[in-house]
């Protein structure tokens, strides 16, 4: 019966130690997959964040060899106004001539208006001559006139001469009118031929301006445009090393877990054959004394009590020393994702909780920033630091619950020397939509 006894206990010890063993790991199975699903989330952020920043590049890209070709036309709409000028300058330097040579067309014009009125008055008094003296038949009384043959030949030239002198000035007198009328009539053409011209090539030089001006503005957007792409990209390229931090301190808290689960299986099979040889003892024991009395089997070692976590005030504790200046909310208005803790002096920083650096470095608005990553009772959660004067771990470090991160400053965007401490439930983001108030978990 004793034997017997023996034998129920030790069969309970091991069935009860399986079924802890089991649990063990099969919760650290499950914490182990949320680790790894939270590492493949990132990294399929990151791979996501990546081909945005290659749009991004794309896009930038395109605006640059649109912003070139733009300004190869500008260029080149340039060089068509500055030869547009040139032309205008030698069409107004032909008009110039032009109405110089109008302005001494003019004078010769006035000059042939005065020599034709003389002759009109020559032919006037011709006409008033011939009318006064019978026109033709005082040309044969001068010719009847002649006392000798030489002198009639004489008188026959002379009125030759007059009747002759008298066709020329008319003839004369039609081929200027015509010059006259031919002149002005080319002068005019020309004239009007060059501000026709004029008028055009200035035109032409403000339809360029106004198309040298439409593509200066489409510059200027394209620029605007472009600046706004890059700023996006560096949003992004700073998310995606903050995901490729994050990704690395996950790495490091799987291969935590890793090692934990490694070292929890190491003690219960050092506990399995601890329970075995105290079994096998058992039954030594129990055959020595088949058939009489024993005394009772002492199984109550406590080495089959399985390790408790440690005993904390939770899951985190304070991350520094001082008063609540500022708490989590609403604050100018804006999300203010964290507490702010103030104090004088040199007051340490400390972590949380244990965990993972996942980055610790100067930040334009967070100024020195720690961030550390931590996976607690199967949640990962992520913690900042900010604002501080010095830090004292680097990104990828491994961090304890309590150990000193750095020294509370006033870097960064910051008014007054404080802790700016947020928590988040799950990774840390840009958005900081999973920040939540520190108070929840921590008593301040």
């Amino acid at each position: 019966m004793k034997r017997r006894s023996v034998l129920s206990i030790t069969l309970a010890v091991t069935l009860g130690f399986g079924g802890i063993l089991t649990n063990v790991q099969g919760v650290s199975a499950a914490n182990l997959k949320n680790l790894q699903d939270e590492q493949s989330d990132v990294i399929n952020k990151r791979s996501n964040i990546n081909d945005s920043i290659g749009e991004k590049d794309n896009q930038i890209s395109e605006i640059g060899d649109r912003q070139s070709q733009l300004e190869a036309e500008m260029k080149q709409l340039e060089n068509d106004i500055a030869d547009t000028d040139k032309k205008i300058t030698e069409k107004q330097k032909q008009i110039k001539e032009t109405k110089a040579e109008i302005k001494k067309l003019k004078k010769e014009i006035a000059e042939l208006k005065i020599r034709i009125e003389k002759r009109n008055e020559l032919l006037k008094e011709r006409a008033r001559n011939i009318q006064q003296n019978g026109g033709s038949v005082k040309f044969i009384d001068v010719l009847l006139g002649a006392e000798s043959f030489g002198d009639f030949i004489d008188r026959i030239s002379v009125v030759s001469t007059l009747v002759n002198a008298d066709k020329e000035i008319i003839e004369e007198q039609k081929a200027d009118k015509e010059k006259l009328e031919s002149n002005q009539k080319k002068v005019e053409i020309e004239l009007a031929s060059l501000n026709g011209m004029l008028k055009e090539l200035e035109n032409l030089k403000a339809d360029l301006k106004n198309q040298n001006a439409k593509k200066a503005q489409l510059n200027k957007e394209l620029a605007a445009e472009k600046k706004h792409l890059e700023s996006e990209k560096m949003s992004l390229e700073e998310e995606a090393e903050l995901l490729k931090a994050q990704e690395i301190a996950l790495q490091k808290a799987i291969k935590l877990e890793k090692d934990r689960i490694a070292e929890e299986e190491r003690k219960a099979r050092e506990e399995a054959a601890r329970i075995a040889e105290e079994e096998r003892k058992a039954r030594e024991a129990a055959n020595a004394n088949k058939g009489g009395a024993t005394g009772p089997v002492n199984n109550n070692s406590g080495s089959n009590n399985v390790s408790k976590p440690p005993v904390s005030s939770g899951l985190f504790s304070r991350p520094a020393n001082g008063y609540v200046s500022s708490g989590f909310g609403g604050r100018w208005g804006a999300l203010h994702a964290g507490l702010d803790i103030a104090a004088s002096g040199p007051v340490p920083i400390v972590a949380a909780a244990s965990g993972v650096v996942s980055r610790s470095y100067t930040s334009s608005s967070y100024g020195n920033v720690v961030f550390v990553v931590h996976h607690l009772n199967g949640q990962t959660y992520e913690t900042v630091y900010a604002h501080m004067r010095s830090r004292s771990v680097s990104t990828g470090q491994t961090v304890s619950k309590g150990q000193q991160l750095g020294v509370m400053g006033n870097t960064g965007h910051s008014y007054g020397q404080h802790l700016h401490f947020e928590l988040h439930v799950g990774l840390w983001n840009m958005s900081k939509s999973n920040a939540v108030d520190p108070r929840r978990y921590i008593n301040f």
